[in-house]
């Protein structure tokens, strides 16, 4: 006698990883992935989280993973020349495995259940027992120089703040790549190896930090910087902490001099992390440069 009414046994579905593209249902995603390029695979999130600024979550409940759009990689993307648009910023992909749904950290947006997903890694098939994280952190393509500070006649930026130092050296040395040496700390910690630098470290690395406040900026690139913008994910920050979560107030922005601001006369906006921010804004808006927090 035939069973008629027996339900079909749900396909379970299939994802390889190889370099930055996902390999599932005949389709390749390629990172960084927007909205779309997910819901066209896998369909609409079951739902979404939003945190201003930071992220958003779309989580997946019966497949058992969340797709993360960072909004903190941009100027990362952009630094290694694969931005698209402010659409394609999903960056990281959470499968949540296991007989339970756990965290991996202390994030509270989870699935509800857990993923069943078959996965390999170039063809390769993968025994997966616990939460797998997916990130795609393309590297940046730079020349390595020596990390010697040298004399210079040219004339000189003047910091009295390293905070402020540290804002502009990110969008002078990352975002817009004129000022030399491109600092990187695995390079920087081996042509200084005999400093014995953790560059796994959660702590601030006082060699890198002693490097950016000796490090001479020449006043010709002033004129370049019409845009602060500071965040978790900038470059400056994980190459002198490598492993900062972006939690602590150990970059923020409390204070500035009306000085140092007015050697920048094209600087028009400023997104800054700040505990002091009220302080901080009279001397922004006494130089007429629109500033909010992030």
């Amino acid at each position: 006698m035939f069973d008629f009414f027996r339900k079909k046994k749900a396909k379970v579905l299939s994802m390889n990883f190889h370099g930055n593209s996902i390999d599932v249902l005949e389709t390749s995603l390629h990172f960084p992935l927007s909205l779309k390029d997910i819901e066209t695979v896998f369909g609409k999130p079951d739902r979404f989280f939003k945190k201003e600024g930071q992220f958003i979550k779309y989580i997946y409940d019966e497949l058992g993973f969340v797709f993360v759009h960072s909004f903190e990689i941009k100027q990362h993307l952009k630094s290694c020349e694969v931005y698209i648009d402010e659409e394609h910023l999903i960056t990281s992909l959470y499968l949540y495995f296991g007989e339970k749904v756990k965290p991996m950290w202390d994030e509270e947006e989870l699935p509800l259940n857990p993923c069943k997903t078959l996965i390999t890694c170039n063809g390769i098939p993968e025994t997966i027992t616990d939460t797998l994280s997916i990130s795609y952190f393309p590297e940046v393509k730079h020349e390595r120089e020596s990390y010697k500070l040298k004399e210079t006649d040219e004339e000189l930026l003047h910091f009295d703040n390293i905070n402020f130092k540290l804002t502009i050296i990110q969008v002078l040395m990352y975002d817009l790549r004129v000022l030399k040496p491109y600092f990187d700390i695995y390079d920087f910690a081996d042509e200084f190896s005999e400093l014995e630098i953790d560059t796994e470290s959660m702590e601030i690395i006082q060699p890198a930090l002693d490097y950016t406040i000796n490090l001479p900026i020449p006043k010709k690139y002033a004129e370049q910087v019409q845009e602060i913008y500071m965040d978790g994910g900038n470059e400056i920050y994980l190459n002198l902490i490598p492993q900062w979560d972006g939690e602590d107030d150990g970059f923020d922005l409390n204070e500035v001099s009306l000085k140092e601001l007015q050697q920048f006369p094209n600087l028009k906006q400023a997104t800054i992390i700040s505990s002091n921010f009220e302080h901080v804004k009279e001397t922004f808006d006494m130089q007429g440069v629109q500033v909010k927090v992030l």
